[in-house]
């Protein structure tokens, strides 16, 4: 997935679209990458045209009216394709307005998760977004209806409509660009059959869903996404109910003085039992933090959220059996509250009508998180001001084990992972009236996996991420409550490392890394009311790179750089051949895991 501004050039085989940055702009800009495309001319199949999300209505609402769209695949173009794009142009006024959720459905299936960008009253924001949905051609070979939930409302505080325009581009098979390896079933885990995020309230709450196979599933991974919202939102400056009060005076608003902990996680449970485990990327969406961190350029995500594979194979066999498994989604730590959403593909073998086998080991702990402690030296200074520090660490492995009786053999997937969380908050007081607070957050996770065909290797994995992020406040009083200053620091990064081997012998590797730097210095009060800018002052500083790299010859490397909300640099392909960007059309640099090799 990437965000992109919405002016992009036609694009090249093997080629990335290549964002036109526009130097002085207060439009939003980013360093994050596109989806890369094959050649050939792709067919295309709109969804929405200048859709207007403007229903009249209370602007904290957390309800939305869906837009229906009906799809059909482009006449003459019913596939087999090589790739499949999702493609969206989105535009609000200048004026007041919230950030927004939004998320696309079709048949029930989650094809878009992501925010929106906030605007300001005397600049019009437009963005782009794109995402890479190859895995799931397989849901594009019919006709069906879908939706698009976009949380917007007109009232007397909030003016703005947000538009949308909306396409799937289709890549049609041709020599030397096969078709795309896709899952044979795409199921929705939505509870809605017209598609719609789950909200949880507590670890305890699940996304849930029970199916009935094909008897002759190989292999099955689930995609999922989980929004932090509510009081949740910005969990990593979380604190545990007991440090709540002591910690309060830190905080930027009462909003953000929140309980449960720093940690946050996914769990994969299938009949109840663990399944996989994944990371929650801390997205920090416009409005938040401080919103003029983000003008012009949004923190990783914002308007594009990526999923995480989980790997489910080692439950093929199980779910051969021909009677119906339940597959859940879980929020280790969740407080009120996160949206999820989830979608699971399905590969099945081509050889065999039925398969059998059984989960062999499963060591992932039955209660998560695992592994978690809290470690706190608060306590009162000379002055009876409290300051000290609260660390939060988490760390948990396990192997899950699973075989399957084909015909060609008993084949066996080993999946195993790593998980590893650091939260580290600091609170000083400098002054009488200065109340300071750090926190240097890292999450990790290593997944390897491994399939062995009659005991003799046959293909596998490896996947590292590694997030970490970076806040510092130092709020200074005036007087009392919101009545402060306060300069604001975050670094925020994302890195993704894969290594992979094919049944032929083949491997790949492929490293994407992004890292964003931003501050400002707010004055009078530091977070004033999104619907109120009239003292809209920047005193911003951001730097963002993004780095791809593969064994496929991929380089794409771009650096911006803002200041007082707009942008002042822009550097493209500076360190690749030639100085330019390259996006093989095979790689997916938009794909959690990065995965060019055919999956089959």
């Amino acid at each position: 997935m990437a965000v992109l501004m919405a002016a992009c050039a036609a694009p090249l085989a093997g080629y990335a679209a290549t964002a036109q940055y526009e130097i002085g702009s207060r439009v939003v800009a980013t360093a994050e990458l596109p989806v890369s495309r094959p050649a050939g001319k792709p067919c295309v199949a709109a969804l929405f045209s200048h859709e207007a999300f403007d229903d009249q209505g209370d602007g904290s609402s957390m309800e939305a009216r869906p837009h229906a769209f009906h799809f059909a695949p482009p006449a003459g173009c019913s596939g087999p394709w090589s790739k499949v794009v999702l493609e969206a142009d989105f535009s609000v006024p200048a004026g007041r307005q919230f950030d927004r959720t939004a998320a696309l459905w079709l048949g029930g299936v989650n094809l878009y998760f992501g925010t929106t960008i906030e605007p300001e009253p005397g600049v019009a924001q437009h963005w782009h977004v794109e995402r890479d949905l190859s895995d799931y051609a397989a849901l594009f070979r019919q006709a069906q209806a879908g939706q698009m939930i976009l949380n917007n409302w007109i009232s007397p505080a909030t003016s703005q409509p947000i538009y949308l325009d909306m396409r799937l581009v289709f890549y049609p098979a041709a020599d030397g660009q096969p078709a795309v390896a896709a899952a044979d079933r795409v199921y929705p885990m939505s509870a809605d059959p017209r598609g719609q995020q789950a909200a949880l309230d507590n670890p305890q709450q699940s996304l849930s869903r029970e199916i009935t196979f094909p008897r002759n599933v190989e292999r099955a991974y689930l995609d999922v996404i989980a929004q932090s919202q509510g009081f949740d939102e910005r969990w990593y400056i979380c604190v545990d109910k007991p440090y709540l009060e002591k910690t309060r005076d830190y905080s930027l608003e009462s909003f953000e003085a929140c309980d449960g902990g720093s940690f946050r996680g996914v769990e994969v449970l299938v009949d109840g039992q663990p399944a996989g485990l994944a990371p929650v990327y801390p997205w920090i969406f416009t409005g938040g933090i401080e919103p003029r961190l983000w003008l012009p350029t949004p923190a990783f995500q914002t308007a594009n959220f990526i999923p995480t594979r989980v790997d489910l194979t080692p439950f093929a066999g199980l779910f051969d059996d021909g009677k119906p498994h339940a597959v859940a989604v879980r929020v280790p730590g969740a407080h009120h509250f996160f949206n999820v959403a989830a979608n699971l593909l399905v590969y099945l073998d081509p050889k065999a009508s039925q398969l059998s086998g059984e989960v062999t080991q499963n060591t992932l702990a039955a209660q998560q998180p695992a592994g978690l402690v809290v470690h706190d030296t608060l306590h009162a200074d000379a002055a009876g001001r409290t300051v000290g520090t609260i660390d939060t660490d988490q760390s948990q492995s396990g192997t899950i084990a699973g075989r399957l009786h084909t015909p060609h053999g008993d084949l066996t997937t080993t999946v195993q992972y790593t998980g590893g969380f650091h939260n580290h908050m600091n609170f000083s007081r400098p002054g009488d009236k200065r109340y300071d607070e750090t926190v240097d957050q890292v999450g990790t996770m290593k997944v390897v996996m491994e399939r062995r065909l009659d005991g003799k290797h046959l293909d596998g994995y490896m996947v590292e991420q590694r997030d970490p992020l970076y806040l510092s406040v130092q709020k200074t009083m005036i007087t009392t409550g919101q009545d402060f200053t306060a300069f604001v620091a975050m670094k925020q990064g994302h890195r993704i490392e894969t290594r992979r081997t094919d049944t032929k012998g083949a491997d790949y590797h492929g490293l994407l890394d992004e890292n964003l730097a931003t501050r400002d210095h707010a004055p009078g009060k530091p977070i004033p009311d999104p619907l109120d800018h009239t003292d809209f002052a920047y005193n911003e500083v951001g730097d963002e790179q993004a780095t791809f790299t593969d064994s496929l010859g991929s380089c794409y490397r771009t650096a911006i750089q803002s200041r007082d909300g707009r942008l002042i640099k822009a550097s493209e392909g500076a360190g690749c051949p030639g100085n330019a960007n390259r996006l093989d059309g095979r790689s997916r640099p938009d794909h959690p895991w990065l995965m060019p090799l055919d999956p089959k």
